[in-house]
């Protein structure tokens, strides 16, 4: 035989809870981890159970485990005595306190009720409980079987002229049985709970200690004088839920159905609240599912005297109230108790019911009981909130007044309350209001990100949402302004034509302008980020223009002395300099440099970087766009921060991730009227790199980085929380702009050729100057235009040129400093392999693919490789691993024998790593991924390292010249004048 039920498989060991007697009338728990024989019973006890042990026993703390626990730590003897002890110096017993009249009371009733619920758990969820179980025993012997119905009292009176005989039964599905027949043991007085030969039985219509008087006789009788006080203290209560037979009393019967009462009550185990609804006759009261049709009870006329009462019910009218209860909306669960018709998963939604439909119910007759949770008395009345807001510049003040019944107060009261998830807000009166679920998440954004005020709050700009999500219209007057910028029209100084998605990304950039708000540009590599940011610049420079113009119009010119060497241009210039600062890897300054004076010309641009940099805010004034590096913004913090900026723009801002980081620090403290961020990767590794981000182009908006990580990184990261996901989703949206390459695929041509500009480490560019002058010097004094001899060696320098513009390391095999290319390239490939692509890597030189496949497997990426030293079935199974393997992502390929034959559809983006002479060979390497069968748009960057021969050979092959055909061709042909010398070596 089972002697208990498990809802998992059997276990080698189980969790069994021991009622042990402690004291008179006091009966404690505790719990054991018990062994499981091979039949599958109880055993022998291995030790005490506790939270903090059971799962060495490979026992999960489940929530009823976790709440048994909690319950049997309460009634520990030590922490009893702890809690009633009278006098905080004194250290008494739990024996000691029982002694003491005055104190044993309170601490019998704290006891029986969280007893009482001890037992009623583990009834429900069919764990084992034990009565008084040894260590030397078997438990199985000791576990106590639990009565599956409640005993039901009945009463009988005999009234007599001395006074009157009463007597107590209790009746389980057998029948009435007298008490004195049977070994019966009060376990908690109340709720009650019996010992009853060897079985454990609920008996809710009575309090415990009633059974004492009846163990050792059948009748008590009552003397006439004690009748009164007797049946006041004892009997009134439980008669109305009881049986009752009486001689010699006078009987009135009532068939009055006198009210339907609803009562919300909470369900013990789900915490949900439901709705016991009853029905109330004279001196009775029937639960409505009751079965009974009449009852009997006790009550005292005006001289004293007890009479019977009793109830005949109207099953008609009762049916009246239940209907209109399920009209309602509502039905009955298995406890016969009223429920919402749809589950909730807040426990308080059938209270939010009853507020909502409060005057509703008692216009149709029904009677609400109101109910108190946590101790605390409910007013369940519906609740108004008016709210208004106003901006003033960056900020919102918003203020507002609740209405709950009677009770008015500021709807700043409920800050703390909506902001910790606390659902009783106190009224002045003592009773608590039930704030609504739907205000805790409607409002709580509002009350984590706000500032409060007194009775109003502020909140900034960029929360503008917030308002908008509750129905604020001055969320929606700066939604407003940003959709101004729908009509915008790029500057006719942008020396470029816009793709569809381009000219939408800047479009939104200006609308964040207009609402002097910051942003995020996250657009894929090669989607054209800087293009969109130089349109914007181009607008602000505009803008600024118009301000200054109408300034003047406005008699606010200033016509003092003339402007001197050092003096910044003050609004009596034609165009006032945008000042604008952009921070970016040093990689990335001459590209930068070289994409502002082909696409916006009109802008000066001025690169603050190296020793010779302007120190002096007068002189750095002058300019439109300021370009520096990440290292030396940290270096120039000082000077930097003097100056207020029109926009400050962070290229690759994922350099500012680290929250601690000297970078981000100095960063932020630069003044900005407008900040942009750039970045193809805004969430690197973690969440915190976007509060970084977000941190610097719109201050809290996502509050400080400990509450972003209480609030979404730990409930996204760790628990993949949805609606967190979405709460975030929705604060970073206006501000973030992300376009795939996949989703701007219309506006793509099949092919974009795009040329990277890389900057020589110091050290390379020393070797490469020093290597360049030999090779010239060399080359000019023995110059012998006829001698073959002559011309391999111009070839042989002008080879060992292009390794040092590569990576020295491909030239002189004891470096061991960097390369600027080197990095760059990797860079590149990075934000590639985090967004899923596939790359051909081409080089003129094996020795080059060499460095990149031992980085690749430094750090155990896959990646294909193809060489003209390679059989057939070696580049077949290359080609096949590339084509058909998602984690070969990069693919290394001497250009030489990747120019033709080869059909590499699987890759979207082309790393040409150094320029060939003829540019034919490089459009054919870009061939194999540009074909017939891509269905994906193509990217291809050529690397070029600046002020090197690379630069010289872009300029040939974009000049078709000659020169580079004479380079290819046969050396014994190729001829070389001076000035080719002194072209390709100067």
């Amino acid at each position: 035989m089972q002697l208990f039920k498990t809802d998992t498989q059997r276990a080698t060991h189980h969790v069994v809870y021991d009622i042990y007697h402690f004291a008179e009338k006091l009966y404690l728990p505790t719990a054991y981890i018990v062994s499981e024989d091979q039949e599958g019973y109880l055993a022998h006890i291995k030790q005490k159970a506790l939270k903090e042990t059971i799962g060495s026993f490979e026992l999960e703390l489940t929530p009823t485990r976790d709440r048994l626990f909690d319950l049997i730590e309460q009634l520990q003897p030590k922490l009893l005595a702890e809690k009633f002890r009278p006098n905080k110096r004194s250290k008494p017993t739990l024996e000691t306190l029982l002694a003491d009249r005055d104190l044993a009371g309170p601490i019998y009733k704290y006891v029986h009720t969280r007893l009482a619920e001890l037992l009623e758990r583990a009834n429900a969820e069919g764990l084992p409980v034990t009565w008084q179980v040894e260590r030397t025993v078997l438990a199985k012997d000791f576990v106590i079987e639990t009565g599956l119905e409640p005993l039901e009292p009945q009463l009988f009176f005999k009234r007599e002229e001395a006074g009157v005989h009463y007597r107590l039964q209790l009746a389980d599905r057998d029948g009435a049985w007298a008490i004195g027949s049977r070994d019966v043991v009060p376990i908690t007085n109340h709720p009650a709970w019996l010992f009853v030969d060897y079985k454990l039985y609920r008996a809710p219509a009575i309090n415990g200690n009633m059974v004492l008087p009846f163990q050792k006789k059948e009748e008590v009788h009552i003397p006439r004088k004690a009748v009164k006080t007797y049946f006041q203290k004892f009997i009134l209560k439980v008669a109305a839920k009881s049986e009752i037979e009486a001689e010699g009393f006078e009987v009135q019967q009532h068939e009055e159905l006198q009210a339907c009462i609803l009562e919300p009550v909470q369900d013990l185990f789900s915490g949900q609240w439901v709705l016991s609804v009853q029905m109330a006759y004279p001196g009775s009261t029937f639960t409505w599912s009751d079965p009974k049709d009449k009852r009997t009870s006790l009550e005292f006329d005006e001289g004293d005297e007890v009479r019977i009462l009793q109830a005949l019910r109207q099953r008609e009218a009762e049916a009246v109230f239940v209907e209109k209860l399920k009209k309602q909306g509502l039905e009955v669960n298995a406890h016969q108790h009223f429920v919402l018709t749809e589950a909730h998963e807040d426990r308080y939604a059938l209270l939010e019911w009853i507020s909502a439909n409060r005057a509703t119910l008692e216009a149709e007759g029904f009677t609400l009981k109101l109910p108190s949770a946590e101790g605390k008395a409910l007013y369940l009345h519906p609740p108004k909130v008016e709210l208004i807001a106003d901006q003033d510049n960056d900020w919102f003040d918003l203020k507002g007044q609740v209405t709950v019944g009677a009770h008015t107060f500021p709807f700043m009261k409920l800050a703390k309350y909506i902001r910790d998830g606390i659902r009783l807000f106190p009224l002045p009166d003592g009773q608590f209001f039930l704030i609504p679920q739907e205000w805790m998440a409607r409002y709580k954004g509002l009350f984590q990100f706000g500032k409060k005020d007194k009775d109003q709050m502020r909140l900034a700009k960029s929360h503008f949402t917030l308002l908008q999500e509750i129905g604020i219209s001055a969320g929606d007057e700066v939604a407003e302004e940003r959709q101004l910028a729908v009509d915008f029209i790029p500057s006719n100084q942008l020396k470029a034509s816009l793709r569809p998605y381009q000219l939408e990304g800047a479009r939104w950039l200006v609308g964040l302008y207009e609402s002097q708000l910051g942003g995020c540009l996250a657009d894929d590599m090669g989607l054209g980020k800087t293009l969109q940011t130089i349109t914007v610049l181009l607008h602000a420079k505009s803008q600024r223009a118009q301000r200054q113009q109408e300034a003047k119009t406005q008699g606010n010119t200033d016509t003092g002395a003339q402007l001197g060497l050092f003096a910044a241009p003050d609004d009596h210039d034609t165009l006032k300099p945008l000042q604008s600062l952009v921070i970016l890897p040093a990689s990335l300054v001459f590209n930068w440099e070289a994409e502002i004076k082909k696409f916006a010309p009109t802008l000066q641009v001025y690169r603050h970087t190296g020793q010779k940099r302007y120190k002096d805010i007068r002189l750095l004034s002058r300019f439109d766009v300021i370009l520096t590096t990440y290292q030396t913004a940290l270096r120039d913090v000082e000077v930097l921060k003097q100056m207020e900026f029109e926009y400050i723009v962070l290229d690759e801002s994922q350099y500012i991730k680290n929250k601690d980081s000297k970078v981000f620090k100095a960063i932020n403290q630069l003044e900005g009227l407008h900040k942009l961020s750039l970045s193809g990767t805004p969430i690197e590794n973690s969440l915190s790199d976007l509060w970084a981000q977000m941190q610097f182009i719109n201050p809290n908006l996502l509050g400080s980085f400990n509450f972003f990580k209480k609030e979404f990184i730990r409930p996204i990261e760790r628990m993949h929380d949805e609606d967190k996901k979405n709460q975030l989703r929705r604060l970073v949206q206006p501000y973030l702009l992300r376009r795939t390459k996949e989703e701007v695929a219309k506006d793509l041509p099949p092919l974009s050729t795009q040329v990277f500009y890389c900057e020589m480490t110091a050290e390379q560019k020393r070797l490469y100057e020093r290597e360049k002058s030999a090779a010239r010097n060399y080359l000019l004094e023995n110059y012998d235009a006829d001698n073959p001899r002559f011309r391999f060696k111009v070839l042989q320098s002008l080879t060992k040129m292009r390794q040092i513009a590569n990576h020295p390391k491909m030239a002189v095999e004891a470096y061991a400093k960097g390369s600027g290319k080197f990095e760059d390239v990797l860079e590149h490939w990075e934000t590639i392999q985090k967004g899923g692509h596939k790359v051909l890597i081409f080089s003129s030189f094996v020795q080059h693919l060499e460095l990149y496949r031992q980085e690749f497997e430094g750090h155990q990426q896959p990646y294909a490789w193809l060489t003209g030293s390679q059989s057939s079935k070696e580049r077949e199974r290359a080609i096949q691993s590339f084509m058909e393997k998602p984690e070969v992502q990069p693919f290394l390929i001497s250009i030489k024998s990747g120019g033709t034959g080869l059909n590499l559809t699987a890759a979207d983006y082309v790393f040409i790593l150094d320029p060939w002479w003829n540019p034919t060979t490089e459009q054919q390497a870009i061939a194999r991924a540009h074909r017939i069968g891509q269905d994906k748009h193509v990217i291809a960057i050529k690397f070029i390292t600046k002020d090197t021969i690379e630069e010289k050979i872009l300029r040939l092959q974009e000049k078709k010249s000659k020169l580079a055909e004479d380079i290819i061709g046969d050396v014994e042909k190729a001829k070389f004048s001076k000035g080719d010398i002194e072209y390709l070596f100067g």
